[in-house]
């Protein structure tokens, strides 16, 4: 009866075991500078670039950075080609293309911070009239005072036993 389950256990895991792993062969390695995009294919997938050879270390792929696209609002997405520069054809693509979400462009007029009020303080930035127009018009931000009541008092003890101990 044990073998029945650890039978079904293993017909059920071991599905699963390998999807995972297909997710995880394709997963890439960036290394990212001005101009260009190295990728290196992830470590353990010796047979996914070059047929099972295995050696030599990990394939990798340069390519060339072309410029963001501008901010598509419906989707709030941009968009980058990648194009081949240097590596395998057969196992780099030769064009990829990375898409990421925008910043808003909210530039903010930094106010005055108030005095400490509950230990805490506040400051109130207005928006700049060359930024985003979906932006909220004022922001607000609250810190925490710090505590320099206690190192300023200790310090003053500091120095007035310095300066019983002269007289």
């Amino acid at each position: 009866m044990k073998l029945c389950w650890s039978l079904l256990i293993v017909a059920v895991a071991l599905p699963l075991l390998a999807s995972a792993s297909s997710i995880n062969a394709e997963s890439d390695l960036w290394e990212e500078d001005d101009k260009e995009v190295l990728v290196r294919m992830a470590r353990g997938t010796k047979d996914r670039a070059s047929g099972g050879g295995g050696g030599g270390g990990s394939p990798s792929c340069r390519y060339v950075k072309g410029q963001w696209s501008e901010c598509d609002p419906r989707t709030n997405m941009r968009t980058r080609t990648l194009t081949l520069k240097k590596g395998d054809k057969s196992s780099c693509e030769q064009i990829k293309t990375i898409t990421k979400k925008c910043k808003k462009a909210c530039r903010y007029e930094k106010g005055a911070w108030t005095s400490c009020v509950s230990q805490n303080m506040t400051r109130i930035d207005n928006l700049k009239a060359n930024s985003d127009p979906t932006c909220e018009k004022t922001r607000r931000i609250t810190k925490r005072c710090k505590p320099e009541t206690s190192n300023k008092k200790a310090q003053k003890d500091r120095s007035n036993k310095k300066a019983g101990k002269q007289q």
